[in-house]
Formats: C-alpha cells, sequence, structure tokens
C-alpha cells in the first residue's frame, strides 16, 4: 500500500506542474480581461474541466502529503487515524465546494 501511496503521490505532482504552469500564466494576463470574459472562461466546457481536475489531482496531492505528514509524527495510532480522517473528509468537502461552485458560476 505504500508503494501506491507513494506513486499517486508522485503522479499528482507530475501532473501539477503543468497545470500550475498554465495557471500561472492565466493570472498573469488576467488583469487584461473583464469579469465577462473570465467568467466564460470559467463556466466554459474545458475551463470546468480544467477546474475540476486540477482540484481533483491538487485534492489528492494535499490529502497523501497530510496524511504522510499525520503518519510521521503522530503516534498515538488512534490520533491519527482519527486526524487522516478528519483530513480527507476536509479534502472531499472541499472538492464538492469547488464543484458546486463551478455549477454556480455556470449557471450565472
Amino acid at each position: 500500500m505504500a508503494i501506491f501511496h507513494w506513486k499517486i503521490q508522485r503522479i499528482s505532482a507530475i501532473l501539477l506542474v503543468p497545470i500550475t504552469i498554465y495557471v500561472i500564466f492565466y493570472l498573469l494576463k488576467i488583469g487584461n480581461l473583464s469579469y465577462m470574459n473570465v467568467t466564460n472562461d470559467i463556466s466554459s466546457f474545458p475551463g470546468i474541466i480544467l477546474i475540476s481536475f486540477m482540484a481533483l489531482v491538487l485534492f489528492i496531492h494535499s490529502s497523501l502529503g497530510i496524511e504522510t505528514i499525520l503518519e510521521d509524527y503522530i503516534h498515538d495510532v488512534k490520533t491519527q487515524s482519527l486526524l487522516v480522517s478528519l483530513s480527507k473528509f476536509i479534502h472531499v468537502i472541499l472538492f464538492l465546494i469547488t464543484l458546486i461552485s463551478l455549477i454556480i458560476i455556470k449557471g450565472n
């Protein structure tokens, strides 16, 4: 299981590199765009897919990283298990909030 965890952590890190570069360039040009252009970009099909994919990969990467830290530094098994479960729950909630936000933006 540890090898699978390690592989997913590395794959998600690799996937985040091009996504992060794209987002940085997008944010650099966002000052030249109108509010309508930005909302149209976000609510377009490619925008929704990109943001959803980016959020999924980011939250998976973050969840696995936090889990590793908790397992390394929290030695009480019950506390460790509780905190790992809480972290995973919060990551799922954040991903759902991202999807709901996209639905709201798309609806407007």
